[in-house]
């Protein structure tokens, strides 16, 4: 089989593929759409129900710490759900070891938290980029399908790929219709999870500086 052969060959397979229709491309897209629904909001569950008064368990820490009262700050923090308790939580465990073992021990919680704080995000972001051009495969097909069905009745004009090409469109707008919130989404939950890992930051920070003035007493 030479080139112009196997050209036409793979042609006339993308055409029967495209005799399929645009309908299946709407139908994933609906799929993609429900899934990041209830993806998003098992997402949401988890950030509103672990979020935390920041500043507050940073003065309540200081106190505790200030006064010597680490099983006391253990007790408190290690009933917690957030990241930021979790994380400080496992540091004070170890609070006794000196500042190396907190710091890495607290890197170690912090990189496992954010993987629990993160999941599905991809998905998110995977859908935002990508349900445009899957809608606009959709409509390429639609058009590919409208302009053949031309080619069988030369004498129809609009009359016969009007109708076709306005339901082919209806896939890129599904398309983005799926996208944009996916969008704001992935953003919105990357903004929360950079806001959480900054409170364990400052938090961590605070464990830190209390063992450096340890160290010096």
């Amino acid at each position: 089989m030479n080139q112009n052969e196997e050209g036409f060959s793979i042609i006339a397979a993308f055409l029967r593929f495209a005799e399929m229709g645009a309908e299946w491309v709407m139908w994933l897209m609906i799929v993609l759409g429900f899934v990041l629904v209830v993806l998003f909001v098992e997402r949401l569950r988890l950030y509103l129900k672990t979020r935390v008064d920041a500043p507050g368990l940073g003065r309540d820490l200081v106190r505790l710490l200030d006064e010597g009262k680490v099983a006391e700050a253990r007790e408190k923090f290690g009933r917690g759900e957030a990241m930021e308790e979790r994380v400080l939580a496992d540091a004070l465990e170890v609070y006794d070891r000196g500042p190396t073992v907190v710091e890495q021990t607290m890197l170690s919680s912090l990189a496992r938290e954010r993987q629990r704080y993160d999941r599905f995000l991809s998905y998110f972001g995977t859908v935002g980029n990508n349900a445009p051009f899957i809608g606009l495969f959709g409509t390429v097909i639609g058009v590919i399908l409208a302009f053949k069905e031309l080619g069988r009745n030369p004498k129809g004009g609009l009359e016969v790929v009007g109708p076709a090409i306005a339901e082919a469109l209806v896939a890129t707008a599904v398309g983005l219709l799926v996208a944009i919130p996916a969008v704001v989404m992935f953003n919105w939950c990357k903004n929360t999870v950079k806001g959480r890992i900054g409170n364990t930051d400052f938090l961590s920070r605070i464990v830190l500086a209390r063992l450096g003035d340890g160290e010096k007493d």
